[in-house]
């Protein structure tokens, strides 16, 4: 096992807690010097109450106590949804600047961490593609999504805005809230992508100020055909947004060391269709992409990414009681959030001085997550009892237990049965996995073979397998799954 999949992490049973504590001494030492070296000509201004601190020891071993009931996001049995274990470097830096609780907004709420923020966007540039651009951290996805939306309304002259009916839930949300009527779910085929076909009529018919293509919905993993959406554009001239927020950083895997994509190769556990889609991924006019994802930070770190630099001027917002040298930024005048956690961008920062997003860092992560989705995959196709769903683009597997009564009824209620055995529905479940739902017209596209006459929506079941350790041991994890999944 290699540094990069082992050191770096906690790890399932806790083996580099020490590690951990070691390393944590250092940052609070380190801490305590530095709050020290500041006007040493002052006074304390108050003394230690060890009756108060062990109060506060009582109260922290109460909720500890309580933390005990939260779920192993840590543990490669947990495949139920995005989450996985935070590496020891962002750790390590969002606690350092916790402790001072630097604020990203404005440069002189947080000089250092501003400067780590853009060198961060930098690398992220450079790593999407893009042959120049800006942007910055955001708390997610939905408030990046959100940004891009407002900046190309308030930059573009009209039209209609575009995004296929599996899209993530906010971009119906976010419409809503910018006043944008004007809005289309375009139909998917049976992979789960934006039907170009559809897609092209509408186009046809309306002009369109805005297209996003989703580069990882969220339920199955599906990635847009960038390729066709690229020659729309070339077409038709729209605003061509990537929602990369799960999937963006996956491109870590088909990127050298110094960031050009490398060619194709099967070790890379991609289909060739994805491969292609994620080296285009520096074509798009903006990008979402979260670093809390694939990107490996944990959560509260999401990002977007402009090619233009007029959409700047479109978001330009400032405050008469903040620092405005030219030099020395203000970010928060050019995004929608305001405070935004300085620590959040130390975080990335480190992260990715230990572990860069190519090859010789978190691809080599990233390649270990897609094999495990790649043997699940081709474990069931050989089998009798389950079907897969789709052909996973990325690492999220959708399938479900076959039934020879050729109904939606008859699979939802395989996926029940198993669902309240191997989920949170149940107590200390031997694996954990999710649904995805899909409403009765999406059913009838992906299941064409299968009746529903009483128009239920259809369940499949769901795993993601984010965890690189799910790969270590010959697939052990993947093959607990499938012995557990078979159990009557």
């Amino acid at each position: 096992m290699t540094d990069e999949l082992f050191s770096n992490y906690i790890g399932p049973k806790g083996e580099n807690i020490d590690a951990l504590k070691r390393l944590m001494n250092i940052v609070l030492d380190f801490h305590a010097e530095w709050r020290r070296s500041f006007y040493k000509e002052d006074r304390t201004v108050f003394e230690v109450s060890e009756g108060y601190i062990k109060k506060m020891e009582d109260e922290l071993k109460k909720f500890l106590e309580r933390s005990r009931s939260s779920l192993p996001y840590f543990h490669p049995r947990y495949a139920a949804q995005m989450v996985k274990d935070p590496p020891i470097p962002a750790v390590l830096a969002y606690i350092s600047f916790m402790l001072s609780n630097p604020n990203n907004h404005a440069y002189e709420g947080g000089p250092v961490t501003t400067e780590m923020e853009m060198e961060t966007i930098d690398l992220m540039v450079k790593f999407a593609g893009l042959e120049e651009g800006w942007g910055h951290l955001t708390s997610g996805g939905s408030l990046a999504n959100m940004e891009a939306l407002w900046a190309a309304r308030d930059f573009y002259e009209g039209g209609t805005v575009c995004f296929s009916e599996v899209s993530h839930y906010s971009w119906k949300r976010i419409c809503k809230i910018l006043g944008i009527k004007d809005f289309r779910e375009i139909a998917v085929d049976k992979y789960f992508r934006m039907d170009l076909n559809a897609l092209e009529d509408e186009l046809k018919k309306n002009k369109a100020m805005f297209v996003m293509a989703n580069l990882g919905s969220t339920g199955s993993g599906s990635v847009d055909n960038i390729e066709g959406l690229l020659e729309l554009r070339r077409k038709y001239g729209f605003h061509l947004h990537i929602d990369a927020a799960y999937g963006g950083f996956i491109r870590s895997a088909i990127l050298s060391e110094d960031y050009s994509v490398l060619p194709y190769s099967s070790q890379m556990s991609l289909k060739e269709y994805t491969y292609r889609q994620l080296a285009l991924l520096g074509q798009a006019d903006s990008i979402t992409i979260d670093p809390h994802k694939h990107g490996m930070l944990s959560y509260g770190a999401g990002a977007v990414l402009y090619k233009n630099e007029a959409l700047r001027d479109v978001l330009l917002n400032t405050a008469p009681y903040t620092y405005h040298k030219k030099d020395k930024p203000n970010i928060g005048m050019f995004s929608l959030e305001g405070s935004r956690p300085g620590a959040m961008a130390a975080a990335c920062w480190l992260t990715y001085k230990m572990l860069p997003p190519n090859i010789l860092g978190a691809g080599k992560l990233i390649r270990q997550s897609l094999a495990s989705s790649r043997e699940f995959y081709e474990i069931l196709e050989k089998a009798d009892s389950f079907k897969n769903l789709n052909d996973p683009d990325l690492d999220i597997n959708c399938f479900y237990r076959n039934s020879a009564e050729k109904t939606i009824e008859a699979l939802n209620k395989n996926t029940l049965a198993i669902y309240n055995r191997l989920s949170v529905e149940t107590a200390d479940p031997e694996y954990i996995i999710s649904k995805f739902v899909l409403p009765p017209s999406i059913a009838k596209t992906v299941l064409p073979d299968y009746s529903n006459n009483s128009k239920e929506n259809f369940s499949a079941l769901r795993t993601v397998f984010m965890k690189h350790w799910s790969a270590e041991n010959d697939f052990y994890y993947i093959k607990e799954l499938i012995g557990a999944l078979e159990k009557e």
